[in-house]
């Protein structure tokens, strides 16, 4: 057996246990933000009776989407977050909004997160992907969404979410807080599974022009 020293550089980045005391906190704080905000959706509900799906939305919208998660669906949602810092204190808030996390990226533990992800649509629940993340291009489309579409044979569900006002943050992708009492337009649409005739740079295009058709802009 070696003595070598680990390499823990590929690790993800944990919130520490004495941070605990203010994070729940905040994340009661979170909530009741989200709860004032007036959502309004294409559908009443999405039909998920017949099986899991990868959910798309763009990294800018990350803050409502435990709350469409919750209300639109009806299975389970494991999203996929960074390894990050920032990744650490998301988890933390999804955790307590019942979301289970998945660590990883296209540059960081990809793999991995891609075989949990697969084993955790295979159980039943959705997968939830922000496909420009964790760090751009912003409103990119990169193709783990599509590799993971095509290993479990799932379609897909565009979450386009816009909202009416909202604060813009000095991050890579302009992280978007929506104001308190404002609304939210969220369009949810299935899109098929890939097909093998279709090349996945193809399918990424059109999935992104998707989620910008229904994210970008005002609501």
């Amino acid at each position: 057996m070696s003595d070598a020293p680990r390499d823990h550089s590929d690790a993800p980045a944990v919130v520490p246990w004495y941070h605990w005391a203010w994070v729940v906190p905040a994340a009661l704080f979170l909530r009741l933000w989200l709860a004032t905000l007036r959502f309004r959706c294409n559908v009443e509900r999405i039909d998920d009776s017949d099986g899991p799906a990868v959910l798309l939305l763009w990294h800018d919208k990350l803050f409502v989407s435990s709350w469409i998660a919750n209300r639109y669906f009806s299975r389970p949602v494991t999203a996929l977050i960074s390894t990050s810092k920032d990744g650490a204190w998301l988890v933390a808030f999804f955790k307590f909004m019942g979301i289970t996390a998945v660590r990883g990226s296209s540059n960081r533990r990809g793999a991995a997160a891609l075989i949990t992800l697969t084993r955790s649509m295979r159980a039943g629940n959705h997968a939830g992907i922000t496909p420009d993340g964790p760090k751009g291009p912003a409103l990119a489309f990169k193709s783990g969404a599509v590799s993971l579409a095509r290993l479990t044979r799932a379609p897909f569900v565009v979450m386009g979410i816009r909202y009416h006002s909202c604060w813009r943050m000095r991050s890579w992708d302009r992280f978007a807080l929506p104001v308190p009492f404002s609304r939210v337009e969220v369009t949810l649409l299935r899109e098929p599974q890939p097909t093998e005739a279709e090349a996945d740079e193809v399918v990424a295009a059109r999935m992104q022009a998707r989620l910008n058709e229904t994210s970008t802009g005002p609501a």
